[in-house]
């Protein structure tokens, strides 16, 4: 009797068992849409893909923003920046031992640009020379700026001057994937290849995949030809799909994970009194925002779209939703890497804010709101997504007198309705790519993959245009202010906040974790002690 009571008394946490072996449990919002870089599109999938391949280049664990050697142990550019030369290693290999080549790297690019793959992100390619053209069947695959010099060679011709290549490296998007794997399991072309199952895994990161159950968790244990498999501190992640916090936050103290994903703002206050070793909040390039699908009446008219955006009270929705965990704002990219843009002139006060509002409406045709239609509001099926909603709807409610219903959707379809502009408004959210303005401003390319509101301008591609075309600094910050000023004063998209990382994180199991404005930090630096 008194050893089944020790036993039981000493009954061992989730989150001790799994340090006992050296394994990260790590929240990740979402479950994952895929793993096969070419295909994904979330920041959910992005940390996965991060663990199990590995690029030309990768982040610093010490320094934000710093870039390190990856499958490339150096590089050199020309005078202008506009062509790259990287220095394969040549130890490196995939997880089945097959050398990686450079032809690994052209074979991905060309996957993900070929017309007929019709890859979402394909425009992270396009500072490769006539990428933009390949993608859209306008030239032939050999006028692109990538070439393989030799095994060990790839050689990079970029549109324009691009001293910041290695940071746009750093995204999933420019990850080899295994050309032989690949071609194996269906070709270039098979969007339905099943070469991403964790029977038929091959990858060159720091990870391997291990086990997928669908919306219980995905986990990867380390690849042992991994150039730098020494250095891994772990001995693998299992990443949980918890999309709703406050479920995830009470798993932590449940001891069911080392690092969640986010604490919501009903539980903020709980969290930083409750859990004063363990919370974190940190700065985050990333901002909160709803989209308006522009194709669509009212929509279509400026005076509706910015009646809409002046009836927002920012203050009050950041201080009593998102309890202080974002900072109201009125323009799109988040502070940070030297960039800051002014927000169109207007009203300073909240109630003069409102007055103009309403008279905007009334121009349009809709004086107190009379004869304007019910519009849809589309949210995730997050609870913060939903309260925000709510708090939104009344505001427009009281101060414009207009009714907007709230739709809330599974992640997939809420996405899949995103992109295919099947809405009205859309609550959402973009983190950075890379560390630089252009990942925010570039979204809004006249017909951009992650643009999905239908607007475009002239004005913006041609600034956007001039950013890519000069190397110097001042000038190229210029050009992207000047194409993000255009569509704020267009209205495709209402800015309401930018956010910063709210978080739980084990300070007794987890050392080396460090912060990051991208939330990029190499989970392979992360040791787990029991």
């Amino acid at each position: 009797m008194s050893s089944l009571l020790t036993c039981c008394g000493e009954r061992k946490s989730s989150a001790q068992r799994f340090a006992e072996d050296g394994i990260l449990l790590i929240g990740n919002n979402s479950e994952p849409q895929s793993q096969d870089p070419h295909k994904a599109t979330s920041v959910a999938d992005g940390k996965i893909i991060a663990a199990l391949l590995e690029g030309l280049v990768r982040p610093s664990a010490q320094k934000d923003g710093d870039v390190l050697p990856g499958t490339a142990e150096r590089w050199e550019h020309n005078e202008r920046a506009d062509v790259w030369t990287f220095h394969l290693n040549p130890a490196a290999q995939w997880s089945d031992g097959t050398p990686l080549t450079a032809q690994d790297f052209v074979y991905a690019y060309k996957r993900l640009l070929h017309p007929q793959f019709a890859g979402r992100y394909a425009e992270m390619l396009y500072p490769l020379l006539h990428a933009e053209d390949f993608n859209k069947g306008l030239c032939p695959w050999d006028d692109v700026g990538v070439k393989a010099l030799d095994n060990h060679t790839l050689q990079l011709t970029l549109i324009g001057p691009t001293p910041h290549l290695p940071r746009l490296l750093l995204h999933f998007t420019w990850f080899p994937v295994p050309a032989h794997k690949v071609e194996e399991m269906g070709g270039m072309l098979d969007r339905r290849s099943l070469w991403t199952r964790p029977e038929c895994w091959v990858g060159n990161g720091a990870y391997v995949l291990d086990t997928h159950r669908f919306n219980d968790y995905l986990s990867v244990r380390p690849n042992p030809l991994y150039l730098r498999a020494a250095d891994v501190r772990n001995k693998g992640v299992r990443f949980l799909p918890i999309v709703n916090g406050y479920t995830e936050t009470r798993m932590y103290k449940g001891g069911k994970l080392h690092i969640t994903n986010n604490v919501p703002p009903e539980m903020l206050a709980h969290a930083r009194t409750e859990c004063t070793g363990d919370y974190c909040q940190d700065p985050y390039y990333c901002t909160i925002f709803y989209r308006l699908n522009t194709t669509r009446a009212p929509l279509n008219d400026l005076r509706v779209r910015r009646a809409l955006h002046l009836a927002i009270n920012r203050q009050a929705l950041v201080g009593k939703v998102v309890r202080g965990a974002g900072k109201p704002t009125s323009t799109f990219t988040p502070p940070g890497a030297g960039y800051s843009v002014t927000p169109p002139t207007e009203p300073t006060t909240q109630s003069e804010r409102e007055e103009l509002a309403r008279q905007l409406l009334a121009e349009a045709g809709y004086e107190g709101g009379k004869g304007f239609p019910v519009l849809e509001l589309m949210t995730t099926s997050r609870d913060v997504q939903r309260v925000m909603a709510e708090t939104i709807q009344a505001m427009w409610e009281e101060v414009l007198g207009i009714h907007v219903d709230i739709r809330s959707c599974e992640w997939t379809a809420y996405k899949a309705a995103q992109q295919n502009m099947e809405y009205d408004i859309s609550s959402s959210s973009w983190s950075g790519d890379y560390l630089d303005p252009a990942t925010f401003v570039e979204l809004w390319r006249t017909g951009g993959g992650n643009n999905c509101t239908g607007w475009g301008s002239a004005e913006c591609d041609n600034a956007l245009a001039a950013a890519r075309s000069t190397g110097n600094a001042d000038e190229r910050r210029a050009h992207l202010r000047r194409a993000e000023e255009t569509m704020l004063r267009e209205m495709p998209v209402l800015p309401l906040y930018h956010s910063e990382r709210t978080y739980l994180r084990s300070s007794r199991h987890i050392s080396g974790w460090q912060p990051r404005l991208l939330d990029n930090f190499p989970l392979d630096a992360v040791e787990v002690k029991p």
